[in-house]
């Protein structure tokens, strides 16, 4: 009977240890995720067409939203598709209370990001410039958040 029990502890340690692992890979890439949406909605910023700024502006809603979103864009192409997450939205679910202070900020860096493209549709370049270029910092709201 005894063994039983401490077999039954064995376990739920090996579970427990596995699922902060699990967390932790999530974790990492959420980071990895948030990173690159932070470099491209930067590059979108920067860019002098609206062209240039709503291709940069997919990237980071393809990152964030992941293969899985509405609003994911697969004629842009995934630049976090390497990162083998499942989008940064998701992976925040999964990284515990880190991504939990970090994914407010994203779900709205997103919805910024969506904003924008429909500005560079309607060809409003300063639109859509300031839309990546507040997605930015809100991205970096994100990071400064993910603790």
């Amino acid at each position: 009977m005894r063994s039983v029990g401490v077999l039954l502890v064995l376990m739920v340690v090996v579970l427990a240890w596995g699922s902060a692992a699990s967390g932790a890979d999530m974790a990492n890439q959420a980071r990895r995720e948030l990173q690159t949406a932070i470099a491209h909605a930067k590059e979108g910023a920067r860019a002098d067409s609206i062209a240039k700024i709503e291709l940069q502006l997919h990237y980071v809603v393809n990152c964030i939203e992941g293969k899985a979103g509405k609003n994911y864009f697969a004629d842009s192409g995934d630049v976090c598709e390497g990162i083998r997450g499942n989008g940064l939205l998701a992976d925040l679910k999964d990284s515990g209370m880190a991504g939990a202070h970090a994914l407010p900020y994203v779900q709205i860096a997103n919805q910024v990001a969506l904003w924008g493209l429909g500005q560079g549709m309607a060809k409003n370049i300063a639109g859509a410039k300031a839309a990546a270029e507040m997605t930015k910092l809100v991205l970096e709201q994100a990071e400064a958040n993910f603790k």
